[in-house]
């Protein structure tokens, strides 16, 4: 995914290089800092306040705020009572019977969830929390992979400034979800990845000889491998991160072919995909199977949990226990297809077509008007989200053209979150599931802007027309978010205005 650029074309990209307006490498530091700790306050500001309303189990926190609660106390999940939700509700926690639970997805979103609940209590302010965190830490990462991979601290923060309100993060930010935890996870190995491009690069560069037979002997990767542990986190969350363990496993070995290429390997193919490639897995694997296999530690203490059998005690008998179990799991998800309000198949993600309602309420006391409504309505900054189509049509035309492996990189990642459910159309699906690859949209705006600026920085005229116009956009951007950001966080509106928010009858 690397071209060779000629000397005079690199020299320009540096000379007009959006990090080089500040004078001194310690200048920029801290202004890189400064910007994404400034992003990040702003992101808490949107998502912390009020984090506990609506007072209520909302949407499909129904299953993850019990099995939580349950793995804290038991080191597993468990069955609920009938009632558990209103027992929840009362400060009860009476909740389970004394069977194990089956459950969907494996326990590191829901440790995270448990973490606030043992801080804060079982309440919805405490089992909000361990997403907050992580939300707003998505966004601080986002922050730092952007500067990283566009070379811009600006329009590396813009992204990040645009991840930090944008409506789905924000609801993904403040709802006991596990996709949100998921995407953080995943934007850490993306970090990780980027880290070991540039310091593989750099250290071999310094000691690699051109014309060399594969391209190098086998080097340590740290970072690789931390790669490989976020990973695993993010598996250990959800199993659609596993398309992004894949991507990354993908970038690895077309990064590691096209380094080749430019030191001149006489045999660059072999010495990537034949000769290096093991190794790449191995650091990005194993580290990803430990860390999996490690979160289900609670489960294999116990003999009571799903699918364990206390008759054949003994770690082969709880590992093949245990990939039973994964049968069944996987026959869940691959059978799946249940009838639901707002199912939305992929295709119509990246456009809004049917947001998730994850609470409604109207007819509210107290109300100012005839009539007020609340509501948590996981959806995006239209504006953000359609401009991210054009942003990165833009992109796959620029690698298509030039092979620039930044625009690659962007569309490939984006595509690992969202190409694999464009295979399933019967299976029940949701727009939520999208946040994974926000960071990717907002990733793809500020380097589209980059690129712009970078062709018109040259003549005054078009620079300051390029800044009255992002600074106009930048402002309807802000915009809609402020317009947008009761139905986000469950603010009180008079039913009208809720009903301005409604653009289209399928928001509904």
């Amino acid at each position: 995914m690397g071209k060779v650029q000629p000397a005079h074309a690199r020299r320009k990209i540096d000379i007009h290089n959006t990090n080089q307006l500040v004078d001194t490498p310690t200048k920029q530091h801290l202004l890189s800092w400064g910007l994404t700790l400034f992003v990040t306050a702003i992101a808490a500001l949107v998502r912390w306040p009020r984090l506990g309303i609506p007072n209520d189990v909302v949407f499909d926190e129904t299953y993850y705020v019990k099995d939580a609660y349950a793995l804290l106390k038991n080191g597993y999940e468990r069955e609920a009572v009938e009632k558990a939700n209103e027992f929840l509700l009362q400060g009860r926690t009476d909740l389970y019977e004394t069977v194990g639970s089956f459950v969907a997805h494996p326990p590191m979103g829901k440790w995270i969830i448990a973490i606030g609940q043992q801080l804060f209590g079982l309440n919805s302010f405490g089992w909000r929390f361990g997403v907050a965190v992580m939300g707003t830490l998505l966004v601080l990462v986002t922050t730092r992979v952007a500067i990283r991979l566009l070379r811009s601290i600006w329009f590396g923060s813009l992204a990040g400034f645009l991840l930090a309100i944008d409506g789905l993060a924000i609801v993904m930010s403040r709802t006991a979800l596990l996709d949100g935890i998921m995407a953080t996870f995943v934007m850490m190995g993306v970090g990780c990845l980027l880290l070991d491009r540039d310091r593989t690069r750099s250290l071999l560069s310094r000691k690699l000889k051109e014309d060399s037979a594969f391209g190098g002997r086998f080097t340590w990767h740290p970072w690789r491998i931390g790669a490989g542990i976020f990973l695993g986190l993010a598996i250990a969350t959800k199993w659609s991160a596993l398309y992004y363990l894949v991507a990354i496993g993908i970038l690895t070995l077309l990064w590691e072919y096209s380094f080749k290429k430019i030191r001149r390997a006489r045999k660059p193919f072999m010495g990537t995909f034949f000769i290096h490639s093991w190794w790449a897995a191995i650091q990005l694997i194993v580290p990803a199977f430990l860390v999996y296999l490690g979160s289900w530690t609670g489960w294999f203490r116990t003999e009571d949990g799903w699918g364990r059998n206390p008759d054949n005690p003994g770690l082969l008998n709880a590992l093949r226990s245990l990939f039973n179990y994964h049968e069944q799991i996987w026959n869940f998800h691959i059978n799946l297809s249940d009838e639901h309000s707002y199912e939305a198949y992929a295709l119509g993600w990246p456009i809004l077509y049917r947001p998730t309602s994850f609470f409604y309420q109207e007819n509210l006391p107290n109300c100012a008007s005839s009539n007020c409504a609340q509501e948590v309505l996981a959806i995006g900054n239209p504006i953000i989200w359609w401009m991210s189509i054009l942003a990165l049509i833009l992109l796959l035309i620029n690698f298509l053209r030039s092979r620039n492996w930044r625009s690659g990189t962007i569309v490939f990642l984006f595509l690992a979150g969202w190409a694999p459910w464009l295979l399933l159309p019967d299976r029940t699906m949701f727009y939520f599931y999208s946040v994974v690859f926000v960071p990717f949209l907002v990733i793809a705006i500020a380097y589209i802007a980059n690129l712009i600026y970078l062709g018109v920085v040259a003549r005054e005229s078009s620079r300051k027309a390029f800044l009255v116009i992002g600074t106009i956009l930048l402002a309807v951007i802000i915009g809609v978010s402020v317009f947008f950001y009761p139905i986000w966080a469950a603010v009180e509106l008079p039913k009208d205005d809720w009903l301005l928010r409604m653009w289209f009858s399928r928001w509904i």
